[in-house]
């Protein structure tokens, strides 16, 4: 029996099993399991999640969840990582996983749900699956900009934005 439920403390082997999970999304993860301190650092916050399937002891799917926020839009559900392992897939584990994606985003308050998929190759299944379940393919542009490093996990700190500047 499928249970899904979300990521509530760190654990070693959950964090190993994603990181092999993460490889089918794309060549850039190498399987490794995923940094402690970033599991922790979205179990802390109120806006990010990682929500997890499990075939008993076996972790079977997962997807990482956040909370966007604009003044405009107000609360939006962003969808990374939506994944169920190989072997699995067609046996109804995505559709699990993203009825509870939906509730996620409705008890936060979201009034939508944005994700990217390349749907290349063999990721058109997951665009299949997604226009199955009622999403739209949005004629627009997605853009990106490395920021280096950026904040290492652990850092915090902060700034306040002076007057004049």
């Amino acid at each position: 029996m499928i249970e899904i439920g979300v990521v509530g403390e760190y654990d070693a082997e959950v964090a190993e099993a994603m990181g092999e999970l993460l490889c089918a999304l794309s060549s850039s993860y190498n399987g490794e399991a995923v940094a402690r301190e970033r599991i922790e650092e979205i179990i802390e916050s109120p806006w990010h999640d990682i929500m997890v399937a499990f075939d008993g002891e076996e972790l079977v799917g997962m997807a990482s969840l956040s909370v966007i926020m604009g003044t405009k839009i107000g609360r939006n559900l962003y969808l990374e990582d939506l994944v169920v392992k190989a072997g699995k897939q067609g046996q109804g584990i995505g559709s699990l996983l993203w009825e509870k994606i939906l509730e996620w985003g409705r008890k936060k308050g979201c009034k939508r749900l944005e994700f990217t998929s390349s749907g290349k190759g063999k990721k058109q299944g997951a665009v299949d699956f997604y226009l199955a379940k009622g999403a739209e393919i949005r004629e627009t542009n997605c853009f990106r900009v490395e920021l280096g490093s950026g904040l290492q996990i652990g850092e915090g700190g902060g700034f306040e934005l002076g007057e004049g500047k």
